[in-house]
C-alpha cells in the first residue's frame, strides 16, 4: 500500500488523542464533512487551528461507512457517496468525532459530486501517528476493505485491443475481396 497520507490533525484533534489514550476510549470517530470553501487553495498549508467551516459552506455530512489500520502507526476511515447522493461541489474534508470535535482535515482540488448512475466517490482519510490502530483501537485491516481496480482495468483494456484487432482483420479481408 503507498504512503498517500491525507490531511492533518488539528491541535484539538491532538489534545482529543491524549485524552482518549489515557482514559483508554478509543477516539470515537464518527464522520466524515464535506464543505465548499470559496477561494481554498488545495495546495495551501493545512491550518491545525482550523475548526468547522460555517454550516452553509458544509455540503453533505456521512457517517464513516468503514475503518481500518494500514498499519501500527496508519489507519483509515472511509465513505462511499452513492450514485443517489449529489448534487454538490466540495474542496474540503474534516474527520469529525461523535462530540462533533474536527479531529483532521484536509483540502482538495474542486470536486464535483453529481447524482447519477456511475457516479459514485470513494473517500478515504488516512492517518499516521504514532500507535494510531492501538488509539483507535481498530483491529481490522484496511486491506479487507480496500479495492484495487487494476486488474478490473487491465481487463478492459486488453478487450478493448482484441476488439480492434479483430475489426482491423475483419475489414482487411473485406478490403481484399474487393482488390
Amino acid at each position: 500500500m503507498s504512503e498517500n497520507i491525507t490531511g492533518i490533525l488539528t491541535n484539538a484533534g491532538k489534545q482529543h488523542i491524549a485524552t482518549q489514550a489515557l482514559n483508554d476510549k478509543g477516539l470515537g470517530i464518527k464522520e466524515l464533512v464535506f464543505a465548499n470553501i470559496p477561494n481554498l487553495n488545495e495546495k495551501a498549508e493545512r491550518n491545525p487551528n482550523e475548526g468547522m467551516p460555517p454550516s452553509l459552506q458544509i455540503v453533505h455530512r456521512r457517517n464513516i461507512d468503514v475503518e481500518g489500520k494500514v498499519d501500527d502507526n496508519t489507519v483509515a476511515w472511509a465513505v462511499i457517496l452513492e450514485q443517489d447522493i449529489g448534487d454538490f461541489d466540495y474542496n474540503w474534508i474534516g474527520l469529525v468525532t461523535g462530540t462533533g470535535l474536527l479531529l483532521a482535515v484536509d483540502y482538495l482540488p474542486m470536486q464535483r459530486k453529481r447524482k447519477g448512475v456511475n457516479n459514485v466517490h470513494n473517500r478515504s482519510f488516512v492517518l499516521k501517528f504514532a500507535a494510531a490502530a492501538a488509539l483507535s483501537k481498530i483491529i481490522i485491516p484496511a486491506q479487507s476493505w480496500m479495492f484495487d481496480y487494476s486488474p478490473q482495468v487491465d481487463e478492459i483494456n486488453k478487450t478493448q485491443v482484441r476488439l480492434a484487432v479483430s475489426q482491423i482483420n475483419s475489414m482487411t479481408r473485406f478490403v481484399k475481396l474487393f482488390l
